[in-house]
Parts: C-alpha cells; sequence; structure tokens
C-alpha cells in the first residue's frame, strides 16, 4: 500500500476570511488574512500552500502565511526538497545539521545534487535568512537551468559568484531585478518572493517530466482549487446560487464536461451545509492508487476517496489538462463502494491506520492493534493501548471513541 498521504488542514480552506473581488461577478476571496488577493503575490502563495509546501498559521479568527518573514536557508532546501517531490539522498553532511533536523533530509538531499552548499567552516548555517543572490543559484541549480559560465548581465550590483545564475534566472523570465540594473543580490528574500520564482520556474517544468510526487500535488491543487471557488460561491451567495456566481472563476480552472457538471450541481445545491456533490474531495493516497497517464498535457490518476462524516465515499478517476500552463480539472468519474467496496485486510487496514490518524487526528501511534471486535460493521483498534478507532473495511469511515 502506497504511504502518500495529503494533510488534512486543508479542510479549512472553507474558511475564506478576506474579501476581495476580481470581477463583479467573482466570488472569490484570499484565503489568507495577511495576504490579499489583489496581491502579486497571491497565485504563487496560494498555489505552493494547496500543494503543501508553504505552511500556515491558524489563529481564531485567520489564516495566516507571512508573506513578508524572512526565508532561511533551511527554508529555502525544504521547500524546494518538496515541490520537486524529491526522495532522501545521502549527501555531505553539515556540523549544524543533525539528523533529527527537521530540514535534513532535504538539506543533505539538495547537497548531494550540487543544487546548494555549505560554508568552509564545514556548516550550513540553516537558521540563516537567504540572501536573493543565494536564491538564484538554488533555484536556477535546482531546475536545472542551462548555467553559461561567460555570461554577461544588465545587473551592477551582481558579483562573478552569481553572475551566471542570475543571468539563467532572467533568461528563462523569472526574474527582472529590482530595477534595470540592480538585482539586490544581498538582501534578504522574503517568502512571498521566494514563492513567485519558486512557483515561475516551476511553471517551466513539462508534465511528462513530473515524478509521482509531483503528479500527486499537481491533482491535490486542481481539486483543492475548485473546493476553494464552490465553498466561496456558495457561502456569498447562498440561497440565489446562479451560475454566474461562479462561471468565470471556475473556467479558470475547469473544462468541459466538468465545467458544465460544476456549474449545474452548483445551482441545485438546496442548503449551505449540504454542498456535498458539487465539492471535489481530496482523494486519500494512503490508499491503493494508480497513474494511468502523464503526458505534458495530460494527467489521469485511479484514487479513492474514503467515505467520512460528512460525505459518501468512492473509488474515483479524475483527468486534468494543461491550458498554457495551468492544469485544469476535465472530469471526474466516480463508482461507489456499493458497486466496488474497498474490502481491506486487516493487515491492509492496519498499515494504513499507523499513517492515517496522525493526519486526521493528530495522534502518533506507537501501537496499534485490532481488537477482533466489530461495531456497526467497522472493525475496532486499540492505539498506543488506550484508544479505540472503528475503520469500516469496506468504505474508509475512520471514527474515534
Amino acid at each position: 500500500m502506497k504511504k502518500i498521504v495529503s494533510s488534512v488542514v486543508v479542510l479549512l480552506l472553507m474558511l475564506s476570511v478576506m474579501v476581495s473581488s476580481v470581477s463583479a461577478e467573482s466570488s472569490r476571496q484570499s484565503v489568507f488574512g495577511d495576504l490579499s488577493l489583489s496581491s502579486q503575490f497571491y497565485e504563487a502563495m496560494y498555489s505552493l500552500y494547496l500543494k503543501e509546501i508553504y505552511e500556515v498559521e491558524y489563529t481564531n479568527d485567520d489564516t495566516l502565511i507571512h508573506p513578508l518573514k524572512n526565508v532561511t536557508r533551511g527554508d529555502a532546501a525544504y521547500m524546494l526538497y518538496h515541490l520537486l517531490g524529491l526522495t532522501y539522498v545521502d549527501g555531505k553532511d553539515f556540523k549544524d545539521v543533525p539528523k533529527t533536523d527537521e530540514y535534513f533530509d532535504a538539506i543533505e538531499t539538495l547537497a548531494s545534487m550540487g543544487v546548494i552548499d555549505g560554508f568552509t567552516d564545514g556548516t550550513f548555517r540553516p537558521l540563516d535568512s537567504l540572501t536573493r543572490g543565494q536564491m538564484a543559484k538554488i533555484i536556477a541549480s535546482a531546475f536545472e537551468f542551462q548555467i553559461d559560465a561567460n555570461a554577461s548581465i544588465p545587473y551592477k550590483d551582481v558579483t562573478a559568484a552569481f553572475t551566471s545564475f542570475v543571468h539563467a534566472l532572467s533568461r528563462e523570465g523569472i526574474t527582472k531585478g529590482v530595477t534595470a540594473t540592480t538585482f539586490a543580490p544581498n538582501r534578504f528574500i522574503s517568502r512571498q518572493e521566494m514563492a513567485a520564482f519558486m512557483h515561475r520556474s516551476y511553471k517551466k517544468v513539462p508534465g511528462s517530466a513530473y515524478n509521482e510526487f509531483e503528479v500527486l500535488n499537481t491533482v491535490n491543487e486542481a481539486t483543492r482549487k475548485v473546493r476553494v471557488v464552490t465553498t466561496q460561491g456558495l457561502e456569498k451567495n447562498f440561497p440565489k446560487l446562479m451560475a454566474s456566481d461562479i462561471s468565470d472563476d471556475l473556467k479558470a480552472i475547469t473544462v468541459e464536461p466538468y465545467n458544465s457538471w460544476a456549474i449545474e450541481n452548483y445551482k441545485g445545491i438546496p442548503c449551505a451545509a449540504c454542498d456535498v456533490d458539487i465539492k471535489v474531495r481530496d482523494f486519500d493516497f494512503g490508499f491503493d492508487y494508480s497513474i494511468k497517464q502523464v503526458t505534458d498535457s495530460t494527467i489521469i490518476v485511479d484514487a479513492i476517496a474514503p467515505e467520512t462524516y460528512f460525505y459518501a465515499g468512492f473509488r474515483g478517476t479524475i483527468e486534468l489538462v494543461r491550458v498554457g500552463d495551468v492544469w485544469k480539472t476535465k472530469s471526474l468519474i466516480k463508482t461507489s463502494f456499493d458497486v466496488a467496496p474497498l474490502n481491506l485486510t486487516i493487515e491492509e487496514a492496519t498499515d494504513y491506520l499507523t499513517f492515517a490518524i496522525p493526519v486526521y487526528w493528530n495522534e502518533e501511534v506507537y501501537s496499534i492493534k485490532y481488537t477482533g471486535n466489530s461495531v456497526n460493521g467497522a472493525a475496532e483498534f486499540l492505539v498506543n493501548g488506550k484508544i479505540k478507532y472503528f475503520f469500516n473495511l469496506k468504505t474508509g469511515l475512520l471514527e474515534r471513541l
């Protein structure tokens, strides 16, 4: 059973916080309390948030992404490691990055690839703020942009150490500098600036080059965008729901036949709390899934959305198409568990729950045991010797006593 599990934190996307209309018909709002929808950095940060590359802070009233906070060298390694779907490769050891460090895997792997360097004293200094010059090097290296050692650039403040990397970013359209003649290579880079550089760079990656993790992240981002648009439309316009509420917003992220299906279901929703059918559910990639097709223009994935308290579970085939540099949802074909139940074994369920319980219930699993009991068709598991969880082997519904 594959172990890629997306975070349940995205369920909080329905809690929109900062209103900023993009057109008279639009229902879109910023999902962040500290970044306006009109910001030039919004789409980059929004994309990386939906991919779970950027973490946020949840307060009682807001979802904060801290756009102006400096990016540390450790942060940058972590972001690129996860954005590119890398897996750990043993690299150079830095004396200030122990194996217990949250950035260890990312730093070791990127160092082994030659993307990042340390200092002559054997340190990496993960907590130091990243400069724009350092950013240019790691972005150009991570995305394997062509490096011209003899390149010249119009920015008079860039030293020879970073000239070829800044040139690569300029040639690819990733940066235009701070002014026509300055790049500010020694200035620390903010989270919103780093997001913009990574977002623009990632758009250059062809779909056919995606690894497994990148495919799943792309599916997650596309489905979550649809969910946010439809939820915000409901919040703003219920009960007078019309196609014009969300049609322009949906066209930006969907194509036919999914676009028409989504709009018709949106108009037919009977109550603000009953928007089950319109929302594209997150697939749970902790269950078995199959990547059917990945090309520069098409992604097709078979996956599972388990039953929850509010939603019926299903097996689904989702298809995305790339229009320009945007992946859009084309179709979602569902098969109910009545027709094709999960029918997991106890061993498979135990394996899955070890990863699902920390994600959905924020409970680390140190021990897990099937008790042999069943309640309303759900198998009973004892976790950490004291907490009872009930898991339906046919539908994936997970409940805690």
